[in-house]
């Protein structure tokens, strides 16, 4: 390790057992620990003579330790017990299981204690009181703690080593921003975030910090749009009065007329790859169902009629062959050349024609140097499950295709904002005319039975076909609870559905064996197809009528919507069963809301609201980094974040934006006048 300045070993009270332990939470320099902030606080800046002392009260009172003793119960329990006196009189205090206490609190000093007051033995009583200078007096921070280090441990080496960390960080906003809007100096927020002074420094603190996390990713946005922007397309497109009328005939020929929204999003999509003065970067958004493939595939049929190929990728083989199959059916007619490549299925590409569409997995990404600048269009379905490096390669192009990126999880209008603000964004905001809505049911545990009786009666009545998801393939040695595919296959073939024909599917299965099985459950040779959330995007099979979700408290509400999308696909009445056996409020909550909600982005919205932006959205969890401070379902916040980068681009134009972006590590950039 270099002996500079920005390492942790130069820290008071860092050893090499220390830094490893760190390392374990990504604290891997100063600036990582100074952006440790606390989970939350403790206020003890009362302070109080013993008198006064009021019962549920948090405070902090100064006395001269009388007695100190270690109590050992006949049941094993181990109970520190002190009495402190100051001059309006006494106080006991207690502990549970700290023997060490000892050492520290003697018997003749006076010591500060902290913490609520309550009545035990009708006599005011300080329960686990902390004490000493670091944690008393004052508003209290309390860390996330890991293993070995607590969080007085991460309060006293920040409150020692505070005036060192702050000094390496250097102020990325304008001065006169920071006069503009009133804000905190960055230097002044961060002592504040760890030593508040009162509630509200603490909240300018925060606001200051957390306008700090939401404006580093609007402004990698920015830079993002305004390079895109600053690029011409090579492959231009034309609709020459000819191709109209091929495109035409394509949609007359269709099974079904375009809804409104499908015909306006065409319309956003089109203007797009007719554009000469910029190439395509768009998102189109859309709920389960509602017809976003028919988009991409206009979008190829016009790419192709151009004479440019398009690249279809899918994040999944079961989704990439199911696109193949709708590609081939709606356009073979037409005689457009279509091809899929899998790991699975090789494609020489230097021998295809320059105007086909080819539909794969992301086997494609690292055979995209075989198409040369052939590519006119790119469309990257469920792009949030592709990582950002993989996304990046695959617009690292000297000629720059058109690219759409399309989604099924709804995404709320915060998430956009912050995130996504380099995309255009085309919505899908209604399902076609003859789909019905899903019959939602949150089952209790006591009427399980009683709904695998009906699924069975549903599937022999009326030759339907079912799901039923589980979250795990294998079973959990410490999730009990939870389902797993492989033993509910084992349980329900056995003991539930012995009549009917039962198959299991999952990612660790060859992908040929799973590519067997979706095709026995297409021709209605398998009764119910148990599964793990693998079938989430891509699966499309019309008879198919019935989901059951095991341990659906588990899923995030957005994969729930996603996953009861399976269903409601043909003519018949659809219904989707929500099975839990937890008892927890919030999550039966959460439930209870999908039940009566069908609204793709009602639910994003609540889910974002409830659990928080890394849990509810995998869109944010590939490649970005976490919030500590701000919170994504903040409209205010981020409109005020906003409002700032643009006060900063117009009264700015040579400010380096670069300065606002911080890494994955949550870090800032370190000031260059104090590393050596």
């Amino acid at each position: 390790m270099t002996n500079t300045p920005n390492q942790l070993d130069q820290i008071s009270g860092i050893g090499p057992q220390t830094i490893k332990k760190l390392e374990k939470i990504n604290i891997i320099n100063p600036s990582n620990l100074l952006f440790h902030f606390p989970s939350r606080y403790l206020d003890f800046s009362h302070i109080t003579k013993i008198k006064d002392a009021q019962t549920d009260s948090s405070i902090t009172v100064t006395g001269k330790v009388l007695d100190f003793k270690n109590i050992y119960t006949r049941h094993g329990k181990n109970i520190q017990k002190a009495i402190i006196q100051d001059s309006t009189g006494q106080m006991e205090l207690l502990w549970f299981n700290q023997p060490y206490l000892s050492s520290s609190i003697n018997i003749g000093s006076i010591i500060s204690f902290a913490g609520t007051v309550t009545l035990y033995q009708n006599k005011k009583t300080i329960i686990s009181p902390e004490h000493g200078q670091y944690n008393t007096g004052k508003i209290i921070a309390v860390y996330p703690e890991t293993q070995g280090l607590g969080s007085k441990w991460f309060r006293k080496t920040i409150q020692n080593n505070i005036k060192f960390l702050v000094s390496q960080i250097e102020e990325n906003l304008p001065k006169s921003i920071l006069k503009e809007y009133n804000l905190h100096y960055l230097e002044s927020a961060l002592f504040q975030i760890h030593l508040p002074t009162n509630d509200k420094l603490l909240n300018l603190a925060r606001l200051r910090l957390a306008l700090d996390e939401i404006l580093s990713l609007q402004s990698q946005s920015y830079l993002t749009k305004k390079e895109w922007l600053s690029k011409q397309p090579q492959n231009v497109l034309n609709e020459t009065p000819k191709i109209k009328k091929q495109i035409k005939s394509l949609l007359d020929s269709l099974p079904f007329k375009l809804t409104s929204s499908q015909k306006e999003v065409w319309q956003e999509i089109k203007s797009d790859l007719l554009s000469s003065q910029k190439i395509m970067n768009r998102l189109l958004q859309g709920d389960v169902g509602s017809g976003k493939t028919i988009i991409a595939l206009l979008a190829a049929y016009l790419t192709h009629l151009n004479n440019f190929s398009s690249l279809i990728i899918a994040p999944t083989e079961i989704l990439a062959r199911q696109h193949f199959q709708n590609f081939e059916k709606f356009l073979k007619p037409f005689k457009v050349p279509i091809f899929l490549l899998t790991a699975n299925n090789k494609v020489d590409l230097k021998k295809i024609p320059h105007n086909s569409i080819i539909i794969g997995t992301h086997a494609v990404i690292f055979r995209k140097v075989e198409l040369g600048d052939q590519v006119g269009l790119l469309v990257i379905d469920e792009q949030h499950k592709f990582g950002v490096k993989q996304r990046a390669f695959l617009n690292s192009s000297i000629k720059q295709p058109h690219t759409l990126t399309m989604t099924a999880t709804p995404i709320p209008r915060t998430i956009y904002l912050t995130f996504l603000g380099n995309l255009e964004l085309s919505t899908i905001n209604a399902l076609p005319e003859n789909r019905k809505k899903i019959k939602t049911f949150l089952v209790p545990n006591h009427k399980k039975m009683d709904c695998y009786r009906w699924v069975e009666n549903q599937i022999k009545t009326t030759k339907c076909q079912a799901f039923i998801v589980c979250p795990f393939i294998e079973e959990s040695e410490t999730l009990t609870s939870i389902k797993s595919a492989k033993k509910e296959f084992e349980f329900l073939s056995q003991s539930i559905f012995p009549n009917l024909k039962l198959a299991l599917i999952h990612g660790k299965m060859k992908s040929e064996e799973r590519e067997k099985v979706i095709a026995d459950f297409q021709a209605n040779k398998i009764n119910i197809l148990i599964t793990t959330p693998i079938i989430e995007v891509g699966v499309d099979i019309p008879n198919a009528s019935i989901i059951i979700i095991q341990s659906a408290d588990r899923f995030g509400l957005a994969s729930l919507h996603q996953l009861r999308g399976r269903v409601g696909r043909g003519q018949e009445q659809s219904f989707c069963y929500l099975f839990t056996e937890s008892n927890n409020q919030k999550a039966l909550n959460r439930l209870q809301f999908i039940q009566g909600n069908h609204n793709g982005l009602k639910i994003a919205e609540y889910d974002l609201k409830t659990r928080g932006p890394g849990e509810a959205f995998s869109i944010i969890q590939h490649g970005f980094p976490s919030l500590k401070l701000a919170n994504l379902s903040d409209l205010k916040l981020i409109k005020l974040s906003e409002k700032i980068l643009s006060s900063i681009i117009a009264q700015n134009p040579n400010f380096d934006l670069n300065k606002l972006i911080k890494e994955n590590t949550n870090a800032y950039p370190l000031n260059p006048s104090v590393i050596s």
